[in-house]
């Protein structure tokens, strides 16, 4: 028989080439393609000091994500003028929160424009882009800024799903050190390609499923399920074949 592991949704957060939002008070978000854009509203309030301008796009869509996602959970101050999801404040802040990533254009993009600058001067090689040519490179970014103490790593995968991240970040939950995990999906694909593909970022706090949870009254408390193993993922029992899917029915809930 297999051993199904199980966390509970705290806190969501996404950017798309449509625009960015948190928690489940609006609209499943949209994943058109395109080039997403971090509104100023957001990076004000989540950007750290001036270094989040040094970012390479693929960081900051990464970065913002993660950030939208901490304040739906209540770890982060939320934006001004922003509307609340009716969730108090998450204290104490946990002691260890875990952060993982799937990707599958990863930092290519900057690579390339990395790679171009050495070639057209290698003396002048960018150094402000060679510091984003891996795809855990933002991740390390948001640790700092956030203050993610816990484990942190990136899963290359061949098309975007974000499946076996998730069910990482729950198998971490369950049989491992971190109290909370984020987890999610960042993506920067080039616009014009013989077959486009969404670019954006969306991700996921998780807590412990029994963990005391701040959600109001009225918001019913959204379980994951996952068989590690299999890497299967349900979510209140419905089965979600990727983190898109997963977002719509955590929106509609």
């Amino acid at each position: 028989m297999l051993k199904v592991l199980k966390a509970q949704i705290a806190g969501i957060g996404w950017v798309s080439a449509a625009g960015s939002g948190r928690g489940r008070w609006d609209k499943a978000p949209d994943w058109p393609v395109g080039t997403p854009a971090v509104p100023t509203s957001i990076l004000k309030s989540i950007k750290g000091g001036s270094r989040f301008g040094r970012l390479d796009l693929f960081s900051q869509i990464g970065v913002a994500a993660i950030g939208l996602a901490l304040q739906d959970a209540g770890y982060l101050p939320p934006p001004v003028n922003q509307p609340t999801t009716g969730k108090q404040p998450a204290e104490p802040k946990p002691a260890s929160i875990g952060l993982i990533c799937a990707t599958t254009s990863g930092s290519s993009l900057t690579d390339y424009d990395f790679f171009k600058s050495v070639k057209e001067a290698p003396h002048l090689a960018s150094p402000g882009l060679f510091v984003y040519t891996l795809a855990t490179s933002f991740l390390g970014e948001a640790a700092l800024r956030f203050a993610l103490t816990g484990l942190t790593m990136a899963v290359i995968e061949e098309k975007p799903n974000a499946t076996a991240a998730v069910c990482t970040a729950i198998e971490e939950l369950n049989c491992g050190d971190d109290e909370i995990m984020v987890v999610g999906i960042c993506n920067l694909f080039p616009e014009k390609s013989n077959a486009p593909q969404v670019s954006g970022a969306l991700f996921l706090v998780l807590a412990k499923e029994n963990a005391a949870g701040s959600l109001p009254e009225d918001e019913r408390k959204i379980i994951l399920s996952c068989e590690p193993q299999t890497q299967t993922l349900y979510c209140n029992n419905q089965p979600c074949p990727d983190i898109f899917s997963l977002c719509k029915i955590i929106c509609s809930s």
